[in-house]
């Protein structure tokens, strides 16, 4: 990179935020519903996933109606699943640099609507630009998604720095896209495009700026 990004996207799950507990509810009620007779679609994750809806209403929307008592388990085990949530460690010691240098920061992640709640949660004291895939109405790597951010800031992908653990969804599809991208893979020394920390992208516009 020659210049220093005019905005720094991170996905979230994996690379913000862990969970304590997963309990895989939506998963679970899949399950039932195949139980049930009814034939798993190659769509579903995509679809629970680009649906701006309530658990129950989204589940509707697959044609699945879960009984109540499943419906509250759904709901119990989200919630024991948010409240699990924690920041990694070079979370907040990267995050609080860039905002006090001024830079920009979004959230581009693939979840169902029920998950976004850790961002207001967990990271309050930042302005993300927010382009969640149940809002968007499409999942990474989907050009869409990654357009989204390109209007909604006005920016050329070239500014953009996309930040994430999953190859696919935050480093090949970024790319292919136009934006820069590092691939965040906590298990390995850093190299190449990859870092094993989010405080190495201090060390890169530290690097840019003193060029």
């Amino acid at each position: 990179m020659n210049t220093s990004p005019a905005l720094i996207v991170f996905d979230l799950y994996g690379t913000l935020v862990r969970f304590g507990i997963m309990h895989h509810p939506f998963r679970k009620v899949l399950l039932w519903a195949r139980e049930q007779g009814r034939s798993p679609q190659p769509d579903d994750a995509r679809r629970l996933m680009t649906a701006d809806k309530d658990c129950a209403e989204l589940l509707a929307t697959l044609g699945i109606f879960p009984p109540a008592n499943m419906l509250a388990q759904l709901h119990q085990e989200i919630e024991e699943e948010l409240v699990s949530l924690t920041l990694f460690d070079d979370v907040l010691p990267t995050l609080d640099v860039l905002a006090n240098q001024g830079i920009p920061l979004a959230i581009c992640s693939n979840l169902a609507k029920p998950y976004g709640a850790v961002i207001d949660k967990l990271l309050p004291q930042f302005n993300f630009a927010r382009h969640l895939s149940y809002e968007i109405g499409a999942i990474k790597p989907d050009r869409e998604i990654y357009e989204s951010i390109v209007t909604d800031t006005g920016l050329v992908p070239e500014q953009i720095l996309f930040i994430g653990d999953t190859s696919l969804a935050d480093y090949e599809g970024p790319t292919q896209f136009g934006f820069r991208a590092k691939h965040l893979v906590r298990s390995q020394p850093s190299g190449g495009n990859s870092i094993a920390s989010l405080t190495e992208i201090l060390r890169l516009l530290t690097h840019q700026t003193a060029q």
